[in-house]
């Protein structure tokens, strides 16, 4: 007997989609069965010829807590997430006040506890050394350092450019065991480079902006330093952004010589085009800098299926439309970034039908593969026995239609509004509870639960995995931290 049994769906499995009824019993999944199987349930739901994946785990939330609730908070960021079908999610430090020791990270641990309806996790600052086994011991999820700076969101504070300092960090959070994020971003040279075009008659304003933070240079150069450091130091890095060609054939020819590391792109970089940024402005940024470079677009495109990137990511980053109005001021030190929980997936599942994606490699991209990069794969991104019951059902036709009077963030709008989009989620379960169902929360306040870090260590590289996601939780040595 089991609680619930979902039939009729095609479900996909790590191993690839088949034709099964799932059966959960508890908060796991207790049997993948046949159609004519006769286990009974308390309750059954009928998928209705649907397919059924993994909740989607996304690696790079911002949910602005604590310090820019107005913008968002856990509430309204998880019950976004849980509408598009993402079930965990773990957010960043560059909130007020930022997360660089245990106690701002336990306060802001129990904010979440006590609001978030998915699961959740927390990378905190990387920038005190002292303070990085501190941190690790207390169950922080893994590190975030940027490279970026200027104005909030990209904190001056927990800006970290300096190669000797990102060496030192890498160097303690190599010890750790655990994921450290970073955005990679040489910013001495994009100033040079923003006066030089200033200087030359370029209007100081976000077209040249977005022209200027998406250059290839100030990415690349950066990356190209990054995997140096991680090479010598062995730390457990994520690449955040790489949407820049010359960043890719790097990361690429590093991975072809078995370094271990993964790389994430948000959506968008390769999605927002100069059209939304004529109608959009501000909201719709970077544009078309990089969507109207057809060479950049390829590759970016190549690397997504060929395993170069490891994830696709959010960079759920909601600001309210009269914070975006300091974009136009100086958008060198204004608030940039968008809304991307309710209508990731439908975004991803529109590349599929258009061919830019098989559903199984967007399916490693979305939930798989992120899932290993925070040590929680099988337990998470997988539908097999005894991984937690985090499922999606989806509809691969049906039409969307993103709107702001639609958003569940805070924020209340969307960078997709007024796209027509292919496919979406139509019921979400975390740990065996639908959460979600038809574009509406069911999901309750504190239903969340914490994801605390896993020490991992390096195993075997299979023809399976990119050799930055072979790694294995250390024996033993899985940390319960503290109820905080």
């Amino acid at each position: 007997m089991a609680d619930t049994r979902i039939r009729n769906a095609t479900v996909h499995t790590p191993a690839g989609p088949i034709e099964a009824d799932i059966l959960i019993t508890g908060e796991q999944i207790s049997g993948l069965v046949s159609r004519d199987d006769e286990t009974r349930a308390d309750r059954e739901v009928d998928a209705g010829g649907k397919h059924i994946i993994p909740g989607l785990v996304d690696p790079h939330a911002h949910t602005r807590v604590p310090g820019y609730e107005y913008k968002e908070d856990y509430l309204t960021s998880s019950q976004a997430a849980a509408v598009g079908g993402i079930t965990t999610y773990v957010d960043m430090p560059n909130v007020e006040p930022p997360t660089d020791d245990v106690e701002t990270y336990e306060y802001k641990r129990r904010i979440a506890d006590d609001t978030c309806i998915i699961d959740f996790g927390h990378f905190v600052s990387g920038t005190k050394l002292e303070e990085i086994p501190r941190l690790a011991e207390a169950g922080a999820t893994g590190y975030k350092i940027f490279q970026v700076s200027g104005g909030y969101p990209h904190d001056p504070r927990l800006a970290m450019g300096e190669t000797e300092k990102i060496y030192a960090a890498f160097d303690q959070i190599a010890k750790t065991g655990l994921p450290c994020l970073v955005h990679p971003y040489n910013q001495p040279l994009m100033d040079m480079l923003s006066a030089q075009a200033v200087a030359e008659g370029a209007p100081r304003d976000i077209n040249t902006f977005a022209r200027m933070y998406t250059n290839d240079i100030v990415w690349s150069s950066a990356v190209a330093v990054l995997l140096r450091l991680q090479k010598e130091t062995g730390v457990r890095l994520q690449l955040l952004h790489t949407h820049a060609g010359e960043s890719l054939k790097l990361i690429k020819r590093a991975k072809e010589e078995g370094q271990r590391f993964t790389c994430a792109v948000d959506l968008k970089y390769y999605h927002l085009t100069s059209k939304d940024m004529q109608e959009q402005g501000a909201r719709a940024l970077p544009g078309g800098c990089i969507t109207e470079d057809d060479e950049r677009m390829a590759i970016i495109w190549e690397s997504l299926n060929d395993g170069t990137i490891d994830t696709i990511d959010s960079d759920h980053a909601p600001h309210t439309l009269q914070d975006l109005e300091k974009m136009y001021v100086d958008p060198w030190t204004g608030p940039f970034g968008s809304p991307q929980y309710q209508d990731m997936l439908s975004v991803i599942l529109t590349d599929v039908h258009n061919g830019k994606l098989s559903f199984q490699r967007a399916i490693k991209l979305l939930c798989e593969n992120p899932a290993r990069v925070i040590g929680q794969f099988p337990k998470k991104g997988a539908i097999q026995v005894g991984a937690d019951a985090d499922l999606v059902v989806v509809d691969l036709n049906k039409e969307v239609h993103p709107r702001d009077e639609e958003a569940y963030s805070k924020c209340g709008w969307t960078p997709y509004h007024g796209w027509t989009l292919t496919g979406g989620p139509e019921m979400t379960f975390l740990r065996g509870q639908v959460i979600a169902e038809n574009g509406k929360v069911t999901g309750k306040p504190g239903y969340g639960r914490y994801i605390a870090g896993v020490p991992q260590v390096p195993t075997a590289i299979t023809n399976l995995l990119s050799p930055g996601l072979a790694f294995e939780p250390v024996a033993a040595k899985e940390r319960v931290p503290q109820a905080v």
